[in-house]
Parts: structure tokens; sequence; C-alpha cells
């Protein structure tokens, strides 16, 4: 029986056996939130927020194969209760997170005597509701091929939203800024969909996405086929379908037995897009603690060199992953990458299945740990998911354990449907098993999994910084426009920090000019690059969520040049997280806490600005001493021109920040002892 749906049915008992009314409502414990429940001609729901509509009534239900549609729906039962718990970790972006929601639980029989059941939380923050198919006589089991889940808006709002012509996607497409109604039928929405909600005199933002996506299919949105109402715009949950050859009929996205709960459909509310980040802790305060039995002290978050970016894997040795392995001990970083072609039957990446996990012929894998584990660093290595698959999970997790890897970046995933969610935790759970990391590439968005299994430390399933060696679109105002996407679901592997700095005009992707060839003493070194400053690409690696945070470049480029004592023993995770000021797609300053109580100010932006910024966020009768890396004042021509400097202050000073076109600025402030 599923884990969430065995606790739903047990926390049945406290449904007031009395008549409910057609219509329940919830509001948040703030009562600025305001949820209404009708089953009154159809199932819905709409939502306001602060007196302004966010959601206008909206359909709800199930789509079932081989049944009767179901309606007709009567409240037999509805509890109440309020969540307020607070939970601690150290591998996010604050220590300590408030989990506050006021929740209904509605029992509900349809005409023909079927049972569903739907829980709503309302939190300050949003709110969120998930189905649930009760255990129930002659029906123990369904087969789903979707929902009837809308999302109305009145009007026609414009938002930021990513698309996908498919649902086998490994989910890396930009955010656009587009209405509701430009977007066609056959584009598929990705997660968060953030739209904007104008009002009376004012205008509210919200961020559509799912949390605790187990067992289930995830989900996707869309525009109706048939259109909205007149005045009106709409979203509708897709659910992404198995694949044939897991599946029991034609378009079945979801096989269980019951009871069977459905993953949170949330919104995120607020009133701009700053402000979601302000305050949302809903994905991961949806998602169930990790087991208490289980010891994740093992998880450390950390920085970690690579070898990929550079190079493609062309030039992998023993040798040069030592070096590597060295540089990251020097700069106080706690792991290295190791990336694809060091396994299988060829020295270039094996894509593919049915190859076997073995070391290659050549490269000393064993040499490379028990150096790093001497030197303090711990070794991450690259999978093909269905090299391991075939391999078999268990036996491949067993070997990496045995020979002291600490973590393994598992590739090509491509998928969210049903078997494909599955896989992700029992793949996590195994890895538990043998003390191993995960960070899933070419993975689906976030859903908060990470809370559960703090060992599935991070992920990509977002257009990272790898691009830049194929395209020119990874540029400032992408980077700017991420911070209110989707890191608003968790973490992302976005591997920033290249030292190879130029603007726009002046950027060509590597693979247009050829690779650099370590191991050809003939060749010309020809490096990766990144659009924007050298002190933008600072401020990617301190604003970025990533309790893995994997840093591009290479030694040749990072040792002794400008800007890197910044990335020196990078923190990865935070004591608490202050975001300051951004708009979407433009710029974005926030500040973060570390636990041992520095501050890091980070901003990156778009074109060039001055921020005129006090330091109120300093705890007060403490002198600091400020490490500034910010744009020089060549850097509108020059991305590489960056200035070091070294002041004392107090929460009474005030800094001002020039920015340059494509720019940023890092300031580390320290407590200075004594004072």
């Amino acid at each position: 029986m599923d884990r969430i749906a065995r606790g739903l049915v047990a926390g049945a008992a406290i449904f007031c056996a009395v008549a409910a009314d057609a219509a329940e409502t919830l509001v948040s414990p703030d009562g600025t939130i305001r949820v209404a429940v009708e089953t009154e001609g159809g199932l819905s729901w709409s939502v306001a927020r602060k007196g302004a509509d966010l959601l206008l009534p909206s359909p709800l239900g199930l789509d079932f194969i081989g049944q009767a549609p179901w309606g007709g729906f009567r409240v037999k039962a509805a509890a109440r209760r309020t969540v307020d718990a607070t939970w601690t970790t150290r591998l996010y972006r604050k220590e300590v997170v408030r989990d506050h929601a006021n929740e209904l639980e509605l029992a509900l029989e349809d005409a023909k005597g079927r049972l569903l059941t739907l829980v709503f939380r309302a939190y300050d923050e949003g709110v969120a509701f998930r189905y649930v198919v009760p255990e129930q006589p002659s029906f123990d089991g369904f087969q789903l091929r979707g929902e009837h889940t809308k999302w109305n808006f009145a009007g026609d709002p414009s938002g930021w939203f990513t698309t996908y012509r498919d649902h086998w996607t490994s989910q890396e497409q930009d955010f656009r800024f587009r209405t509701v109604s430009d977007l066609k039928p056959e584009e598929l929405v990705g997660m968060p969909a953030l739209v904007e909600l104008p009002g009376a005199g004012t205008t509210q933002t919200v961020a559509l996405c799912e949390a605790d996506l187990t067992n289930w299919a995830g989900s996707f949105y869309r525009v109706p086929k048939k259109g909205a109402a007149a005045g009106t715009s709409a979203l509708e949950t897709v659910l992404t379908p198995l694949p044939k050859s897991n599946a029991c009929a034609p378009d079945v996205a979801v096989i269980r037995m019951t009871p069977a709960a459905s993953p949170w459909r949330v919104m995120v509310c607020g009133d701009s897009a700053l402000d979601l980040l302000k305050r949302n802790d809903i994905v991961m305060n949806l998602n169930p603690p990790p087991d208490p039995s289980l010891d994740f002290g093992w998880v450390v978050p950390g920085a970690s060199s690579w070898d990929w970016w550079v190079e493609s894997n062309n030039s992998l040795s023993t040798e040069l992953t030592l070096k590597l392995v060295d540089f990251a001990a020097e700069m106080g970083w706690k792991y290295h990458t190791i990336d694809g072609g060091w396994y299988g039957w060829a020295r270039r990446p094996n894509h593919g299945p049915d190859v076997p996990v073995e070391i290659r012929k050549g490269f000393d894998l064993h040499r490379i740990v028990a150096h790093a584990k001497e030197k303090g660093i711990g070794i991450w290595v690259w999978l093909h998911w269905e090299a391991l698959q075939d391999n078999g999970v268990e036996e491949t997790f067993a070997k990496l354990e045995k020979w002291g890897v600490k973590g393994v970046k598992i590739d090509f995933l491509d998928r969210q449907d049903q078997w494909m969610v599955r896989w992700y935790e029992s793949t996590a759970r195994c890895a538990a098993r043998h003390r191993l990391m995960i960070n899933y590439h070419g993975a689906f968005k976030p859903t908060g999994m990470n809370r559960t299994w703090p060992n599935q430390i991070t992920r990509e399933g977002i257009r990272g910084n790898e691009m830049t060696k194929f395209t020119a679109q990874i540029t400032p105002a992408h980077t700017a426009t991420l911070p209110f996407t989707r890191f608003l679901l968790g973490p992302g592997d976005f591997t920033p920090g290249s030292f190879g700095n130029v603007h726009r005009t002046k950027f060509v992707p590597q693979c247009r000019r050829g690779h650099r060839y370590g191991d050809e003493a003939d060749r010309r070194p020809i490096w990766a690059e990144e659009i924007g400053t050298r002190a933008h690409a600072l401020a990617l690696c301190v604003a970025y969520d990533s309790p893995l945070m994997t840093l591009c470049d290479w030694p040749e480029r990072y040792r002794g040049a400008k800007g890197v004592e910044a990335l020196r023993a990078l923190p990865t995770a935070w004591h608490d997280t202050l975001p300051l000021a951004g708009a979407v797609g433009r710029y974005y300053a926030v500040v973060r806490e570390t636990f041992d109580g520095r501050l890091y100010l980070a901003i990156l932006g778009t074109g060039g600005a001055t921020f005129d910024l006090p330091l109120s966020f300093l705890p007060a009768g403490t002198a600091w001493d400020a490490a500034f890396y910010v744009d020089g004042p060549k850097a509108a021509e020059d991305a590489t021109d960056l200035v070091e400097e070294r002041r004392t202050v107090t929460r009474d000073s005030k800094v001002t920040l020039t920015v340059a076109p494509e720019g940023g600025a890092v300031v580390i402030f320290s407590p200075v002892a004594g004072k």
C-alpha cells in the first residue's frame, strides 16, 4: 500500500460524520488566501488572495479508463486540521523551515456510489490540493488516462513559460514571456508556469507546479483545445503517458492499486515574482520527511571540480583527473566529478544500454579514489541510466560503494512517466543503502524529493551552462530568469563558474571553434566561454541553489586569476537566504548567510545599473570585513575586468555597486574579531 495514501486513509477517522454544504471554504493562517470548493454543477474550486480572484471556479476530477465518467458528487464528510511544525536541514537555502497551513479533507461520493477524497491546504504562501482514491468495494485498482484539473484565470494574463513539443524531454528549455492566449494547444507547458494576474490596482503573481510526485505520472500544462470561456483564459493539467511497453491500455498514464494519492497540485502565491522567492517552502513542505530509521548524516554539501565542460572527455586520463582532484583540495572544495568515458569498452562516453560498468583499460579509478581520499576529496562518477539499469542498480551501487565512490551523476533519463518516476525513487532508496549521493541529469523538474531522500542532493532539468558549448542562448537575461522560475522549485545543477568571460557580441560557441585537446601538445588550446562578466560568473555561483555546486572551469584559468578567492571554500547550502531585489529576466540580488556567520551578497543583471545598497541586513554591534568582487571600470568592453577590494563596514554603512551590462557583483562579509 502506498505510504502516502496509507497515511491519508488512517487519518480518515477524523472526518466529521455529518452532512456538509455543497460549498466548503478554507482560509490560510493569516487570512489572506481563501479557497472555495463547490460540488453543485460539477466539482470545482476557486482561490482568492487579499480580496482579489486569483483562480476562477475551475473543474476538478480524474479521467479513469474503462469506467463511466464520475460526477454528481456530494460531500459525505469534512475534516479540518492545522499543520504547524518546523524542521531543520543543512542541505537547503535555509536551515529552519516552518510548515504552517490549514487543511480541509473532503470525503466525496459520486452518483454511482464511488468514493473520492480531496485534500486541500492553504498556506500563507499559497495553496495545494491532491486527489486520493480510497480503498472501496469492487475497486481495488484503476488505470488513469488523465485529469480534469483546470486553472481558469480572468482575462488573458501574461507569464513566463517554458514549452516542449512532446513528453519525452530533458526539460532544458528557456522561459519566455508570453500571454496565456499566445500558447498553442500542442505546446506542453513546463513547471513552474509563472503567471502575473492583474487585479484591482495591483498585480499578483502565482507559480503553478506539483509536489510529492511519487508513483504517479509527472505532468505538464497546456491551453485547452476547445479554448476558454469569453473573457477568461485557462491551463489544464496533462499527465505524461506510460510508454506503450509499460501500459495495459492505450494512453494510460497511471496504473495503481487503491488507496492511491496523486501529487499535490500547487499554486505558490505572492505580490510579485520576487515575493515568491521570499515565501516559497511549499514544495519541500508538501513532501514527507526522511524515514527516521535512516541516517543521512553522511550527505555533505560542497563544491566540485569537473572534467567535461572544457574538454568534453576528449582528454580524460588518470593524470589529468589527479590534477583536478589536487586543485579541488587546493580550493577547499569537497568533490571532483568524473564525467563520461571512465567505464566501458571505449574511451569516449558510452551513451546507451548494454555497456559493462567496469573501469576502462588505462584509467586508474582506484588510484584516483585513494588519492582523493588522502586529500579529503570525494569522487562522483557519471553513468548513463540505461547502463545502470542493465548492469543492475543494486549490483552497480554495491560495486561503487566498495570502490569508495561518494556520488553518482545519472544521465539521459529524459522522461517523467510513472515508470520513470518510480525508478527515481527506487534508485535513490538503493543509493541510500550504499551511502551514495545522486545527481539526476536529463531529469524532470524538482518536486521536493530531496526532502524525503536527502541523498538526491541536486538534479538538472535546467537549461544550464553546459549549453554554452553549443549555443549563444545562455545569456544574462536567461540566467536572470532562472531564480524566479526553475530555481523556485528546487536545486539545479547549472554548472556555473567559467572564467572564460566574454560579452554576447564577442561570443562564439566552442563547438564552432573546435575543442581543446590537452593530450595533443601540437594543438592550440580552444577554451569554452561564457556570456557575461567575471563578476556575473561569480554571482551565479552564489545566487543559484545546488548543495552540490559543480564548477565548470579548469585550474589553468582559475589559479591566480582575479576573483578566484570568491570561490575558495564556496558554501553550497545556507543557514538563511534573503532575496533583496529583482525582476524576472533583468536582475536579481540576494543575501545568503553561512552556518559560520558570514554573509554573501550576489547581484546578477543584464543592462548596466548602479545599486545604492543599505547594509541593514548585517547584524548590529559588529564590524564586518567586506571583500568586494565587482565589475571593473572597463567591464563593459572587457568582460574579464574585475575589481577586488576590502573595506570595513557596519550595518549602518551603505555601499554603491556599479554593475556593468551583462555584469554582476559578489561581496563577502566576515565579522571582524573584537569589533
